[in-house]
């Protein structure tokens, strides 16, 4: 079970909807560095894993809807759930905004 959801809806075309999730992606893997250790991708590109010594993650994009599932792993990761939520939410509304 995910530690940390995320659900967006947005309105954008499919095709620009997967170029988001895949800035919001990247964005996530240069704010981060040293977490992200590995980054799987979809061959659609509606979805990826990102992954970590502490965390496990998804990113889908649907036609109306961004999903991001964070699991963390470890006490320290937990601990800073709070902290991890803040940052992603501010990514998340970079590229599709609330």
């Amino acid at each position: 079970m995910a530690d940390i959801v995320l659900n967006r809806t947005h309105n954008f075309p499919i095709d620009l909807a997967k170029t988001k999730l895949a800035k919001l992606v990247e964005s996530f893997d240069r704010n981060n560095p040293g977490f992200v250790s590995n980054v799987v991708w979809e061959a659609d590109g509606t979805a990826a894993a990102a992954t970590g010594k502490m965390f496990e993650s998804k990113f889908k994009v649907t036609d109306n809807l961004l999903t991001v599932e964070v699991e963390l792993k470890g006490l320290a990761a937990k601990l800073a759930k709070g902290m991890a939520t803040g940052r992603l939410e501010k990514t998340v509304s970079e590229e599709f905004p609330a």
